[in-house]
């Protein structure tokens, strides 16, 4: 069931007022050192009751903004905004008491202080609902007409009482127009923001759109092309040439449609444990005679048993899409670094990854000319490519990154220290009962094809 209209403006407070959690907490330490510090200068039987009815207040808004009692929508609407501007007016009412009852200097520079740091407190919020915008506006207005009627009661003369007059429309308009234009910049960036995410989502759609339309043209042409090239030929040996290369297209649309659903996230995958090292010393021998022979393949094994949760055979087909990648970036004569680690967390990942840390990441690493910064964040979309508009379709990456995401990790894609790209797949990280079993297993595999 959609969410009703007011409950969607009561999230809108529950954002402005707690969206940080951070600022939350130091507010209540400051108000309870504040009481603290004022029950020893002040009637400890007033500050008590100004504290319990401060929490009593604070609680109130924060059960009403934050849970489903009462159960119309409507009515928790307006009790949360109630009980906003009630725990507000509560909280500024001990510090106007200091000041209207004549107290020490002291008292009145700390009660001036905790109504300024409750203003500026709210004009810093990171996100503004128009309802909090007018409920503060409202308890400064009353706030601002309290204090000039306490201190025109103790002016005599005209003059002061203009200049207090005059201050006090001035500070309270200045605090008005600040929180209504911060309210209206956020308003004009988060349309700003939906703007160009719907631009952002319909030029990737475009270029999916157009990409699969490309590749699927080429390769129906080709199988079509060949079918009507068989009907034509009359030596047997041309035939079949024709129904070879019609093959060879066919296959090749089979593995885009691969990709495509490695893209999506929708592969089918028989995750079990996998060691890393003897992943590691195995897919090097693959490179070894699948890549170019200047092409320079290290492998640098991990200090600690490291085990992965993946399906290696897709794992494999990535590992070597990526060094293809890094073949083509090199022009067939560079090196390619392949390592793996494990990492406590992933916190430059996006989207985050759906497994829990500690994570397995296999990273492999080019010597070649590198990416530009402003082209790194999009090498992962799908048909989006850096490289000639023959040379490549651009889904190699996209169904990495795919994989990845549906094994619970993610690819991130780096600038390498020595000046190409550094490729990490976040993989999720097995479960220590079978991490010895699959280990020995593969130290075992090792051993026997060495031998």
């Amino acid at each position: 069931m959609a969410p009703h209209f007011k409950d969607l403006r009561r999230d809108d407070i529950r954002r402005s007022e707690y969206g940080s959690r951070r600022r939350t907490l130091a507010a209540y330490a400051l108000v309870a050192m504040g009481t603290v510090l004022l029950s020893m200068v002040v009637d400890w039987h007033l500050v008590l009751a100004w504290g319990l009815a401060y929490v009593f207040a604070e609680g109130c808004t924060a059960g009403l903004l934050h849970g489903q009692v009462p159960r119309n929508p409507p009515l928790r609407y307006w009790l949360s905004l109630v009980s906003y501007v009630a725990r507000g007016l509560i909280f500024m009412s001990l510090p106007f008491y200091l000041i209207a009852v004549d107290s020490p200097p002291a008292l009145c520079f700390a009660a001036g202080s905790g109504l300024v740091g409750v203003l500026l407190f709210t004009l810093q919020r990171t996100h503004l609902a128009i309802e909090l915008v007018i409920a503060d506006s409202l308890r400064v207005g009353l706030l601002t007409l309290g204090l000039v009627a306490v201190m025109l009661g103790k002016l005599d003369q005209t003059a002061d009482m203009i200049l207090v007059v005059f201050s006090a429309i001035a500070s309270a308009g200045f605090y008005i127009g600040s929180l209504v234009a911060g309210w209206h910049n956020q308003r004009e960036l988060r349309e700003a923001q939906n703007r160009y995410a719907i631009a952002q989502k319909a030029r990737a759609l475009g270029q999916f759109a157009g990409g699969v339309a490309h590749d699927f043209n080429n390769q129906l042409t080709a199988i079509l092309g060949n079918l009507d090239l068989f009907d034509e030929l009359e030596e047997p040996a041309d035939r079949d040439a024709a129904l070879h290369d019609c093959r060879v297209a066919a296959e090749r649309a089979a593995l885009t449609v691969q990709q495509l659903l490695a893209t999506t996230g929708r592969t089918r995958l028989w995750s079990q444990p996998l060691a890393m090292e003897g992943f590691l010393y195995q897919l090097a021998e693959v490179l070894g005679d699948l890549l170019d022979p200047d092409m320079e393949i290290e492998v640098q094994p991990p200090e600690e048993p490291l085990v992965a949760q993946v399906d290696r055979d897709i794992l494999e087909t990535c590992a070597i899409q990526l060094c293809l990648n890094a073949q083509d970036a090199t022009r067939g004569a560079g090196r390619v670094l392949i390592r793996t680690e494990r990492r406590r967390s992933a916190p430059s990942l996006n989207p985050a990854p759906e497994a829990p840390p500690p994570y397995i990441v296999l990273i492999i690493e080019d010597n070649g000319p590198g990416v530009p910064a402003d082209a790194l964040p999009y090498l992962a979309e799908p048909f989006y490519t850096t490289k000639g508009a023959t040379e490549g379709t651009g889904l190699g990456l996209a169904a990495v990154a795919g994989f990845a995401r549906q094994s619970g990790g993610g690819l991130m894609l780096q600038a390498a220290p020595q000046g190409g790209l550094s490729a990490q797949i976040y993989l999720r990280e097995s479960d220590p009962a079978t991490a010895a079993d699959a280990t020995d297993t593969q130290k075992g595999s090792l051993q026997l094809s060495g031998s």
